[in-house]
């Protein structure tokens, strides 16, 4: 059985060409590598960067299947559309809650109040003129 040994000056040859190897052959051997890793990075960013977007998408989803499950159960869309409202206005903005006083409001040309609207002004002091009508007043949220 014969044995070889390498000489020091073929190992040390093999070793110093792969050191010798520039930046760009060695992303040339790596490519494929590389370009998983930056597509890994940019989604991770996007994902990161973009967080509340995915986060009211999911919650418009849950709004959308109570909704179309309304139907069968009517009292749960109330809640969870009041819930959706304030958790995604309150993560932003402060909530205030303003009161709307009643008020006279013109139509557009040819357009006509609802019936009633002429009784409830004068309930609140208010007479209606051609193309007006009467807005309750009512509570609104605002960020």
């Amino acid at each position: 059985m014969e044995t070889r040994f390498m000489s020091k000056q073929n190992m040390a040859g093999d070793v110093g060409d792969s050191k010798k190897k520039g930046f760009f052959e060695k992303v040339k051997e790596h490519n494929k590598e590389i370009a998983i890793s930056a597509v890994i990075v940019i989604a991770t960013v996007l994902v990161v960067k973009n967080k509340g977007a995915f986060q009211s998408s999911i919650k418009s989803v849950r709004m959308e299947e109570a909704l179309t499950s309304s139907l069968e159960t009517p009292d749960n869309v109330g809640s969870l559309i009041s819930e959706s409202i304030s958790t995604s206005v309150s993560s932003n903005f402060p909530i205030d809650n303003i009161n709307v006083r009643g008020h006279v409001r013109n139509l557009p040309e040819g357009w006509k109040p609802s019936s009633g609207r002429g009784e409830l002004a004068a309930e609140y002091g208010y007479s209606l003129g051609e193309n007006q009508t009467f807005v309750s007043p009512h509570k609104k949220v605002a960020a």
